[in-house]
């Protein structure tokens, strides 16, 4: 009599809110023919609102609001935990500690998340941070009279700089927002001075506590204006920049500060004369569409190589040659001009026809209404593009920005 063999499934990987830049790890699950459990902390609703496409690729889903509910409603076997955006980082690494899983220690999940948490740990650590409190909301232009103008104010566990205020001076009143950018009310805000240099993203890459900074990009602006909202031209710099071997260094600290250990993370600092300053930091990949140039323009596969890592094994990325190929830029198409309801924006389809145009996202149609731009949700369009040189790719952004035209009703 025949042996009937019995298929043993491997156990689920569960990816935690993989929507908007994170649905890319549905696919890296797929070509291992690992099943997925998608974990989401958010609400339906504001998904939607972002990614309403989030739920494709949803093979098993489940809702809980902290590692404890979502331990109860997991399988008894997990396979990894893979934080995929920035609200996914606290709950991934509490799970992985509670199924001693690979991660990033639970203890500094915190710190890697909340902005406040993130300033008192960088003070413990010895490492550069601007002057801050922590104040409710009727109490921010006090605070920023104490700090010092121009100062900033943020939202604690905010993203992509939403509900971010610049408060230039003691006659400015700012408008605060009520939710931060995943629906989470705000009851308290974090004030600190405003940092005046060149603003910088770095990206990294650790395995078992060793690092290796991927690329830097540095958020480029139209005048040299103070700023709340850094999106603009963001531009892929060269390993020959004046400022990279020393954000290298100064990132490289704060990775071991926050005990950073293991897959992406996306640091961003300024650097005055004095030297650099700790803004923040996230232990995911980075946003913006920098995974899309990375996928077209280098060996970096983003999605396998964080994936390999959390499963426990080495992706090899530390010591690969990353191969970069071009110069990369972003080119940030915002409205400053008043909000209003969309007639068409003019030229959009002639620029992702332009040599060295990548890519073009943009979800707005025609009788969308277009807010002011005031964060990466709020920006018209993502022009991705590549050039020969930097310079290139200055000129790029000035012809993009020549041939689009906003049109509002």
């Amino acid at each position: 009599m025949a042996d009937h063999l019995t298929e043993v499934v491997p156990a689920p990987v569960v990816l935690v809110n993989p929507a908007m830049t994170g649905r890319g790890f549905k696919d890296a699950c797929a070509r291992r023919g690992l099943p997925t459990i998608a974990l989401y902390t958010l609400d339906d609703t504001l998904l939607a609102a972002y990614d309403h496409d989030y739920r494709r690729g949803d093979a098993e889903v489940v809702h809980a609001g902290d590692s404890v509910a979502a331990r109860a409603r997991l399988p008894a076997a997990v396979r990894a935990v893979v934080p995929t955006t920035e609200p996914s980082v606290v709950i991934a690494d509490e799970l992985s500690a509670q199924l001693r899983l690979p991660g990033n220690p639970a203890r500094t999940a915190m710190a890697r998340r909340s902005k406040i948490e993130m300033r008192r740990w960088a003070h413990r650590a010895g490492l550069r941070v601007p002057a801050f409190e922590l104040v409710p909301g009727p109490e921010v232009s006090a605070a920023a009279a104490r700090i010092g103008h121009p100062a900033i104010v943020k939202p604690q566990h905010g993203a992509g700089s939403h509900g971010v205020v610049m408060v230039p001076d003691a006659t400015v009143a700012p408008n605060l927002i009520s939710h931060d950018l995943f629906g989470n009310p705000i009851g308290e805000w974090m004030v600190e001075r405003y940092v005046r240099g060149r603003e910088l993203a770095v990206n990294s890459f650790s395995h078992d506590g060793r690092h290796r900074i991927l690329d830097i990009w540095e958020y480029r602006q139209p005048s040299s204006a103070d700023y709340d909202q850094p999106y603009w031209d963001v531009v892929q710099l060269r390993p020959t920049d004046p400022d990279w071997a020393l954000a290298a260094e100064f990132v490289e600290r704060v990775l071991d500060a926050y005990q950073v250990q293991l897959g992406p993370c996306h640091t961003e600092i300024k650097i005055d004369q004095s030297g650099p300053w700790l803004i923040e930091l996230a232990s995911r990949l980075p946003g913006a569409h920098i995974v899309d140039h990375w996928q077209a323009h280098s060996a970096i596969r983003p999605y396998d190589d964080t994936l390999a890592a959390y499963l426990g094994e080495d992706p090899g990325l530390l010591d690969r040659e990353l191969g970069f190929d071009a110069a990369l830029g972003i080119c940030c198409l915002r409205n400053d001009d008043r909000p209003g309801v969309l007639v068409d924006l003019h030229g959009l389809d002639d620029v992702r026809q332009m040599p060295g145009v990548d890519a073009v996202f943009s979800s707005l149609a025609p009788g969308d209404h277009v807010p002011l731009t005031r964060d990466l949700n709020s920006l018209l369009a993502f022009v991705l593009v590549h050039g020969s040189t930097v310079e290139d790719v200055d000129i790029l952004f000035r012809t993009i920005r020549n041939q689009v035209r906003l049109e509002l009703k």
